[in-house]
């Protein structure tokens, strides 16, 4: 990784570190009971395995990292496998009905794989990273068309690529994509603690407007950048990584809409805000999701040694210098944040959210119906080993690895409270 050049890069810390800010659109349908924190007790459910796919070489039902959609509506889920270029499509039995996609530039071929967006009559789209192109096939599977997006690689924004998720009326939203020396402030310059959700509008005959910015994101505390010396003279090793209670902001995207996490309130607290491709926000909610629980400094040795552990066979460095580079660079807050990564933007129109909180093997999880501002929040107790990345009314959905590393899809039916 080379080293950013310095004074290329002044300006745009000063930007993305506070020298410009930029305010979101009006909340159009907000009121006080937005800024009201959860106060009633939340309704606790419980999951029952019901279905497991994955292992089947009559069905050629094998995996490497599959990423799961449900299709409700149909009774079928979607399992996008990166790593294989391809999207198979289940029946609730286990059986397949088809395949699509395969590496490649054409028509209906990926090279990266990001995301894939089920419309109502079960039509769907599958998109690449970052380039915002994206290919759609029918209900059964035959491709429609391809539709390539802005050359990408031509735009920017105060120097940096920008990330194009889905379009809508003309529009992509996206971000800018920061590398991890600036974000980290090496080489003596201020960290970059910002990122902008960016709007890009189709001018019309292939022209592009510049990427303008509608919100402004808190990614402090995302990256945990640790240093370890080389093996040449001067030489320098850094190794990144999520920093393990980091309290960044995070954002996922929909056609037309992008909901941002914000965990820096309140301790036990989170805010949802929605944003619309013209900049307003459409949606804000703040929820309690659990008493505040102080960082102790067991928590804190427990990951260093596991994070050591990690590293013992691959780095020539002893584990007291792996030590000291993992607590050089690690965050440590006087509350553990009260969520886990980015939300999940459900089938169920629910945002996710994955909790650090786990009780015997059973992760908590909380489901807030999008839009609304004041109900009760569900608490869902799901196993810890389960990746989640869809849920319906009745089921939620994601992958979990068996002891051989080898992943599975895994339907848990959702069991509400008793009474």
């Amino acid at each position: 990784m080379a080293t950013a050049n310095r004074s290329s890069a002044l300006l745009l810390v000063m930007v993305l570190s506070g020298g410009i800010a930029v305010a979101c659109g009006m909340d159009r349908n907000a009121g006080s009971e937005a800024d009201e924190a959860l106060t009633e007790a939340p309704p606790t459910w419980m999951t029952e395995d019901e279905y497991r796919f994955g292992d089947s070489a009559e069905e050629e039902l094998f995996f490497t990292a599959p990423v799961v959609r449900a299709d409700p509506a149909r009774g079928r889920i979607f399992a996008v496998d990166r790593r294989n270029h391809q999207v198979s499509v289940l029946a609730l039995d286990g059986t397949l009905l088809f395949r699509v996609g395969r590496k490649g530039e054409g028509p209906g071929e990926f090279i990266n794989m990001r995301s894939l967006r089920i419309e109502p009559d079960g039509a769907f789209a599958v998109q690449e990273f970052g380039r915002g192109r994206y290919a759609r096939f029918t209900a059964h599977g035959e491709l429609v068309g391809t539709t390539p997006g802005p050359q990408s690689n031509a735009l920017s924004y105060q120097g940096l690529p920008v990330d194009l998720h889905w379009p809508t009326g003309g529009s992509y939203l996206g971000t800018a994509r920061i590398p991890n020396e600036l974000e980290a402030g090496w080489g003596g310059l201020a960290p970059v603690t910002r990122m902008p959700v960016v709007r890009i509008r189709d001018l019309g005959n292939g022209r592009w407007s510049a990427p303008e910015p509608l919100l402004w994101m808190d990614i402090s505390n995302r990256i945990h950048f640790k240093v370890l010396p080389g093996d040449g003279p001067g030489d320098t090793v850094w190794v990144t990584g999520s920093q393990p209670f980091g309290d960044p902001d995070f954002a996922q995207f929909e056609p037309g809409a992008v909901v941002v996490l914000r965990s820096k309130g309140d301790p036990g607290t989170v805010e949802l805000v929605e944003v619309d491709a013209g900049g307003d926000t459409t949606w804000h909610r703040r929820v309690e999701l659990a008493a505040p629980r102080r960082l102790t400094s067991a928590m804190v040795d427990e990951r260093a040694e596991m994070w050591v552990a990690s590293m013992s066979g691959e780095s020539r460095h002893p584990p007291a210098r792996l030590r000291e580079a993992y607590f050089d660079g690690l965050y440590q807050p006087e509350y553990i944040p009260p969520s886990e990564g980015p939300p999940v933007l459900t089938a169920s129109r629910e945002v996710w959210i994955r909790t650090p909180e786990i009780l015997d093997t059973l992760r908590v999880y909380y489901a807030v119906p999008r839009g609304d501002r004041t109900g009760v929040p569900r608490r869902v107790l799901v196993p810890a080993s389960l990746w989640v990345t869809d849920a319906t009314a009745t089921h939620v959905w994601g992958t979990r690895w068996d002891s051989l590393g080898m992943p599975h899809i895994i339907g848990l039916r959702l069991v509400p409270p008793a009474g």
